[in-house]
């Protein structure tokens, strides 16, 4: 759920319309690779196939770091948001100390 939500806030910032960069979200290249499919299946994201190449043929391995290029779209907009909501609510403590000074006065 958290790799979730660092994909769709990384996507949902730098949105311009354009294919964005989300190679270095995680470290872990195959499990990116693992949610990114996931998030795609759901239609939640476009994911550039262009951005992948082969480079065997030329004595460059396949096991360096592939540039991986997506697009939000609107349903991941929308589960964006829901988990936005999710994290403000459940995440900090800090909005219910000031409901609670405000209940005070009342």
């Amino acid at each position: 759920m958290q790799l979730d939500y660092s994909i769709l806030k990384h996507l949902s910032d730098n949105d311009n319309g354009k294919f964005v960069d989300i190679t270095f979200i995680l470290d872990d290249h195959k499990a990116l690779n693992k949610k990114l499919e996931e998030l795609r299946g759901k239609n939640m994201i476009l994911v550039d196939e262009n951005s992948v190449r082969d480079f065997e043929l030329f004595g460059i391995g396949n096991d360096r770091r592939r540039s991986i290029k997506a697009k939000i779209k609107m349903n991941g907009r929308i589960y964006f948001h829901t988990l936005k909501a999710r994290n403000e609510i459940t995440g900090s403590n800090e909005n219910k100390k000031n409901r609670w000074s405000l209940s005070y006065f009342f």
